[in-house]
Protein backbone atom coordinates (compact mmCIF):
# COMPACT_ATOMS: atom_id res chain seq x y z
CA UNK A 1 0.00 0.00 0.00
CA UNK A 2 1.30 3.63 -0.98
CA UNK A 3 0.26 4.94 2.84
CA UNK A 4 2.47 2.34 4.21
CA UNK A 5 4.75 3.43 2.28
CA UNK A 6 4.90 6.96 3.29
CA UNK A 7 4.72 6.16 6.88
CA UNK A 8 8.19 3.97 6.03
CA UNK A 9 9.32 7.11 4.65
CA UNK A 10 8.98 9.17 7.41
CA UNK A 11 10.46 6.69 9.54
CA UNK A 12 13.25 6.66 7.63
CA UNK A 13 13.64 10.39 7.41
CA UNK A 14 13.33 11.01 10.98
CA UNK A 15 10.80 13.16 10.96
CA UNK A 16 7.06 13.60 10.11
CA UNK A 17 8.20 17.07 8.41
CA UNK A 18 6.80 17.52 4.95
CA UNK A 19 7.42 20.24 2.40
CA UNK A 20 4.28 22.18 1.10
CA UNK A 21 4.65 23.58 -2.48
CA UNK A 22 2.61 26.29 -3.41
CA UNK A 23 4.22 29.05 -5.23
CA UNK A 24 2.56 32.39 -6.47
CA UNK A 25 4.12 34.42 -9.06
CA UNK A 26 4.23 37.17 -6.28
CA UNK A 27 6.73 35.59 -4.14
CA UNK A 28 9.33 35.35 -7.20
CA UNK A 29 12.47 36.76 -6.97
CA UNK A 30 11.71 40.20 -9.21
CA UNK A 31 15.34 39.36 -10.91
CA UNK A 32 14.11 35.83 -11.93
CA UNK A 33 10.84 36.73 -13.44
CA UNK A 34 12.55 39.37 -15.17
CA UNK A 35 14.88 37.21 -16.66
CA UNK A 36 12.36 34.97 -18.02
CA UNK A 37 9.91 37.79 -19.21
CA UNK A 38 12.82 39.20 -21.44
CA UNK A 39 13.62 35.29 -22.56
CA UNK A 40 10.07 34.82 -23.40
CA UNK A 41 7.66 38.47 -23.23
CA UNK A 42 5.65 39.17 -20.45
CA UNK A 43 2.52 36.66 -20.00
CA UNK A 44 1.41 33.29 -18.48
CA UNK A 45 4.58 31.50 -20.43
CA UNK A 46 7.09 33.60 -18.75
CA UNK A 47 5.13 33.55 -15.37
CA UNK A 48 4.80 29.52 -15.95
CA UNK A 49 8.98 28.81 -16.67
CA UNK A 50 9.49 31.23 -13.37
CA UNK A 51 7.35 29.01 -11.70
CA UNK A 52 8.36 25.97 -12.82
CA UNK A 53 11.70 26.92 -11.78
CA UNK A 54 11.08 28.20 -7.91
CA UNK A 55 9.19 24.82 -7.68
CA UNK A 56 11.95 22.79 -8.68
CA UNK A 57 14.35 24.93 -6.19
CA UNK A 58 11.65 23.99 -3.16
CA UNK A 59 11.62 20.47 -4.46
CA UNK A 60 16.11 20.48 -4.51
CA UNK A 61 15.90 22.04 -1.01
CA UNK A 62 13.47 19.09 0.36
CA UNK A 63 15.52 16.34 -1.32
CA UNK A 64 19.14 18.15 0.17
CA UNK A 65 17.01 18.22 3.80
CA UNK A 66 16.15 14.72 3.82
CA UNK A 67 12.65 15.38 4.02
CA UNK A 68 10.42 12.08 3.38
CA UNK A 69 7.39 14.04 1.19
CA UNK A 70 6.29 16.82 -0.80
CA UNK A 71 2.93 17.94 -0.97
CA UNK A 72 2.31 20.04 -4.35
CA UNK A 73 -0.96 22.96 -4.75
CA UNK A 74 -2.57 21.76 -8.11
CA UNK A 75 -4.22 25.16 -7.69
CA UNK A 76 -0.70 27.04 -7.96
CA UNK A 77 -0.51 25.60 -11.54
CA UNK A 78 -3.48 24.79 -13.22
CA UNK A 79 -4.87 28.46 -13.83
CA UNK A 80 -1.98 28.44 -16.45
CA UNK A 81 -4.01 25.58 -18.24
CA UNK A 82 -1.53 23.08 -20.24
CA UNK A 83 1.08 25.03 -19.59
CA UNK A 84 0.94 24.86 -15.66
CA UNK A 85 -0.21 21.46 -16.04
CA UNK A 86 3.12 20.38 -17.86
CA UNK A 87 4.86 22.40 -14.98
CA UNK A 88 2.97 20.60 -12.34
CA UNK A 89 3.53 16.80 -14.38
CA UNK A 90 7.43 17.63 -14.48
CA UNK A 91 7.27 17.94 -10.39
CA UNK A 92 5.51 15.32 -10.04
CA UNK A 93 8.31 13.43 -12.40
CA UNK A 94 11.25 15.05 -10.41
CA UNK A 95 9.72 13.76 -7.16
CA UNK A 96 9.70 10.88 -8.67
CA UNK A 97 13.09 10.46 -9.73
CA UNK A 98 14.20 11.98 -6.29
CA UNK A 99 12.64 9.45 -4.36
CA UNK A 100 10.47 12.16 -2.52
CA UNK A 101 6.86 10.71 -1.64
CA UNK A 102 4.77 12.96 -3.86
CA UNK A 103 1.18 14.53 -2.71
CA UNK A 104 -0.74 16.52 -5.14
CA UNK A 105 -3.53 18.38 -3.33
CA UNK A 106 -5.63 18.47 -6.25
CA UNK A 107 -8.83 18.67 -3.86
CA UNK A 108 -10.75 16.57 -6.55
CA UNK A 109 -13.79 14.20 -6.45
CA UNK A 110 -12.88 11.87 -8.95
CA UNK A 111 -9.27 11.17 -8.32
CA UNK A 112 -9.13 7.91 -10.70
CA UNK A 113 -7.72 9.76 -13.43
CA UNK A 114 -4.68 11.36 -11.79
CA UNK A 115 -3.44 8.32 -9.61
CA UNK A 116 -4.14 5.87 -12.70
CA UNK A 117 -2.24 7.90 -15.61
CA UNK A 118 1.16 7.32 -16.66
CA UNK A 119 2.88 10.32 -14.57
CA UNK A 120 1.07 9.79 -11.61
CA UNK A 121 1.77 10.79 -8.33
CA UNK A 122 1.89 8.68 -5.31
CA UNK A 123 -1.40 10.12 -3.33
CA UNK A 124 -3.98 13.12 -3.82
CA UNK A 125 -6.17 14.68 -1.94
CA UNK A 126 -10.45 14.29 -2.57
CA UNK A 127 -13.08 16.51 -1.22
CA UNK A 128 -15.20 13.79 -0.08
CA UNK A 129 -18.49 15.85 0.40
CA UNK A 130 -19.38 14.56 -2.58
CA UNK A 131 -19.41 10.54 -1.31
CA UNK A 132 -17.50 7.46 -1.06
CA UNK A 133 -16.49 7.62 -4.68
CA UNK A 134 -14.09 9.92 -4.50
CA UNK A 135 -12.65 7.46 -2.86
CA UNK A 136 -11.68 4.38 -4.74
CA UNK A 137 -9.14 1.62 -3.89
CA UNK A 138 -6.47 2.06 -5.95
CA UNK A 139 -3.21 -0.30 -6.00
CA UNK A 140 -0.31 1.58 -5.25
CA UNK A 141 -1.70 4.84 -4.79
CA UNK A 142 -3.04 6.93 -1.48
CA UNK A 143 -6.06 9.46 -1.35
CA UNK A 144 -6.44 11.78 1.23
CA UNK A 145 -9.67 13.36 2.27
CA UNK A 146 -9.62 16.81 3.45
CA UNK A 147 -12.46 16.41 5.71
CA UNK A 148 -11.61 19.87 7.53
CA UNK A 149 -11.07 22.77 5.98
CA UNK A 150 -9.57 26.75 7.09
CA UNK A 151 -11.73 28.54 4.69
CA UNK A 152 -13.94 31.12 6.77
CA UNK A 153 -16.96 29.74 5.89
CA UNK A 154 -15.96 26.17 5.79
CA UNK A 155 -17.69 25.64 9.57
CA UNK A 156 -20.98 26.24 7.73
CA UNK A 157 -21.27 22.72 6.31
CA UNK A 158 -18.23 20.44 8.44
CA UNK A 159 -20.03 21.88 11.69
CA UNK A 160 -23.34 20.51 10.83
CA UNK A 161 -24.35 17.97 13.53
CA UNK A 162 -24.96 14.08 11.94
CA UNK A 163 -26.19 11.89 14.78
CA UNK A 164 -23.73 12.90 17.78
CA UNK A 165 -21.03 14.38 15.91
CA UNK A 166 -19.87 16.78 13.55
CA UNK A 167 -20.40 16.29 9.71
CA UNK A 168 -16.78 16.27 8.99
CA UNK A 169 -16.10 13.71 11.72
CA UNK A 170 -18.76 11.49 10.44
CA UNK A 171 -17.46 12.00 7.26
CA UNK A 172 -14.02 11.42 8.42
CA UNK A 173 -14.85 7.82 9.99
CA UNK A 174 -16.26 6.80 6.63
CA UNK A 175 -13.29 7.86 5.10
CA UNK A 176 -11.08 6.34 7.76
CA UNK A 177 -12.73 2.93 6.54
CA UNK A 178 -12.13 2.85 3.01
CA UNK A 179 -8.55 3.33 3.80
CA UNK A 180 -7.99 7.36 3.35
CA UNK A 181 -5.86 9.93 5.07
CA UNK A 182 -7.14 12.44 6.58
CA UNK A 183 -6.34 16.38 5.92
CA UNK A 184 -6.79 18.59 8.83
CA UNK A 185 -5.97 22.37 7.91
CA UNK A 186 -7.08 24.27 10.83
CA UNK A 187 -3.62 23.65 12.70
CA UNK A 188 -5.92 23.27 15.93
CA UNK A 189 -5.52 20.58 18.75
CA UNK A 190 -9.03 20.41 19.48
CA UNK A 191 -9.71 19.61 16.20
CA UNK A 192 -6.65 16.69 15.60
CA UNK A 193 -8.12 15.39 18.89
CA UNK A 194 -11.39 14.76 17.90
CA UNK A 195 -10.36 13.10 14.80
CA UNK A 196 -7.79 10.62 16.46
CA UNK A 197 -10.44 9.82 18.71
CA UNK A 198 -13.03 8.85 16.52
CA UNK A 199 -10.23 7.52 13.67
CA UNK A 200 -7.82 5.94 15.97
CA UNK A 201 -6.05 3.99 12.77
CA UNK A 202 -6.29 6.80 10.46
CA UNK A 203 -3.28 8.53 9.13
CA UNK A 204 -3.42 12.24 9.32
CA UNK A 205 -1.84 15.13 6.90
CA UNK A 206 -1.75 18.18 9.28
CA UNK A 207 -1.39 21.68 8.06
CA UNK A 208 -0.66 25.17 9.06
CA UNK A 209 0.13 23.25 12.94
CA UNK A 210 2.94 23.60 15.40
CA UNK A 211 4.24 20.61 16.79
CA UNK A 212 2.02 21.57 20.02
CA UNK A 213 -0.92 21.57 18.04
CA UNK A 214 0.11 18.11 16.32
CA UNK A 215 0.94 16.19 19.42
CA UNK A 216 -2.78 14.40 19.35
CA UNK A 217 -2.46 13.08 16.44
CA UNK A 218 0.92 10.52 16.95
CA UNK A 219 1.53 7.68 18.81
CA UNK A 220 3.89 7.03 21.39
CA UNK A 221 6.64 5.91 18.89
CA UNK A 222 5.93 9.21 16.46
CA UNK A 223 3.93 7.34 13.43
CA UNK A 224 0.96 7.90 12.30
CA UNK A 225 0.54 11.77 11.22
CA UNK A 226 2.69 14.36 9.20
CA UNK A 227 3.07 17.86 9.18
CA UNK A 228 3.21 20.12 5.75
CA UNK A 229 4.74 23.41 6.45
CA UNK A 230 4.09 25.81 3.58
CA UNK A 231 6.79 28.80 4.84
CA UNK A 232 10.44 26.59 4.12
CA UNK A 233 12.65 28.47 1.62
CA UNK A 234 16.08 27.63 3.17
CA UNK A 235 18.10 24.88 4.84
CA UNK A 236 18.55 26.56 7.79
CA UNK A 237 14.47 27.05 8.00
CA UNK A 238 14.26 23.17 7.44
CA UNK A 239 16.93 21.68 10.74
CA UNK A 240 14.85 25.05 12.40
CA UNK A 241 11.53 23.55 11.87
CA UNK A 242 12.84 19.95 12.16
CA UNK A 243 13.84 20.71 15.77
CA UNK A 244 10.95 22.77 16.51
CA UNK A 245 8.65 19.72 15.54
CA UNK A 246 10.97 17.09 17.75
CA UNK A 247 10.28 18.41 20.54
CA UNK A 248 6.71 17.21 20.67
CA UNK A 249 7.31 14.84 18.35
CA UNK A 250 10.20 12.10 17.93
CA UNK A 251 9.90 9.09 15.27
CA UNK A 252 11.03 5.81 16.45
Amino acid sequence: MSMERLQAALRKAKSPLALGIAPTIGEVAAPLKKQFEEMLGSGNLADCEALRYHAMQLLELASESGLAAVVIDADSFLPYGMMGADVLGNLVSAARAKEIYCIVDYRTTRPNPYLTAENAPDGVTVLPYTGSDCVPEIEGKSIFATVRTDNPTGGEVQNLIAGDRPLYVALAMQCARRGAGLVVETGYSLDVRELRRRCPSAFLMLKHCDGENATPAFDDYGHGAMVVDYTLRTAEAVEKAKKSLKEWVSIV
